[in-house]
């Protein structure tokens, strides 16, 4: 770990100069080798999936995250900005090579930033600008009434075989609970399974499609980390994730929340424990 000069635009290029602090401080952090030690790892990873998306998403291309090559992190007390250096692929193909995300937290503890950057690595090295504080507020909607989810001019339900092929709709639900909870491992979010996805169109234009930059995606899922005796999880969960496309400034802004409701028939089991032993 070590502070870089901020000569470029706050990545990571070949033959960059290592000095001490500056006005910006930026910490850096080496991802390669067996066992790499950086900060937040998972919150890492998955926001550098999170710019190939909307890398994606904008560009119509199918990239794919290979490894994290290092990342540079702001030096704030609270949220901050990863400018992370990655190697990406197009789908079918093994050549790599390097891409660029830079990633603006606006709030920390919960889902709520702003990807600004997401290319392949341009040169000549572009200088760097302070990324500016985006304070406009993003709502985010009540869950519906489940009948309100028949409405197939306001949401679109996903299918199994889309969710499958859309990983970007469970990268949504990871990136809810890391950011609220940063230390969650691999293993407790490969117990999540989604069991239904509704997508809400904002921009009220036209009925809401997976490629549509202004949506509010519902998801109802399982934790399986936090399951009974019986291996079903004992709470019903919940999230909700609104994605917003700015056109003038490129940014593109993600909120989400995340929430468990306890299961409904729990009442009845205890009532029913009680009379047994009446």
């Amino acid at each position: 770990m070590t502070c870089l000069k901020e000569e470029s635009d706050g990545f990571d290029y070949p033959g960059g100069i290592e000095v001490t602090y500056n006005l910006h401080r930026l910490l850096h952090f080496d991802c390669k080798g067996k066992n790499p030690r950086y900060a937040y790892p998972q919150l890492v990873k998955r926001y550098a999936k999170l710019g190939v998306h909307r890398y994606n998403l904008l560009e119509g291309k199918n990239l794919k995250l290979c490894n994290l090559k290092s990342f540079n992190m702001r030096i704030n007390c609270g949220a901050s900005s990863y400018y992370i250096t990655l190697d990406a692929r197009n789908k079918g193909s093994n050549k790599k090579f390097p891409f660029q995300v830079l990633v603006n937290e606006r709030m920390i503890g919960c889902l709520d930033l702003a990807v600004a950057i997401a290319r392949p690595r341009v040169w000549p090295r572009p200088y760097l600008r302070v990324p500016k504080l985006d304070i406009e507020f993003i709502p985010l909607p009540d869950w519906p009434p489940e009948i309100a989810f028949n409405d197939a001019k306001r949401f679109y339900m996903v299918n199994e075989s889309e969710l499958q092929n859309n990983g970007w709709i469970s990268l949504y639900l990871e990136l809810a609970l890391v950011s609220h909870v940063r230390d969650l491992t691999d293993h407790y979010l490969s117990q999540l399974e989604i069991v239904q996805v509704a997508v809400e169109t904002v921009d009220d234009v036209k009925p809401p499609t997976l490629d549509s930059k202004n949506v509010v995606i519902y998801i109802a899922y399982k934790d399986f980390a936090k399951a009974d005796q019986t291996g079903e999880p004992c709470d019903s969960s919940k999230a909700i994730v609104r994605r917003v496309f700015n056109e003038s400034t490129g940014d593109f802004k993600f909120v989400g929340k995340y929430w468990s409701e306890e299961k409904k028939t729990s009442v009845v089991e205890v009532t029913e424990k009680r009379s047994m032993h009446l």
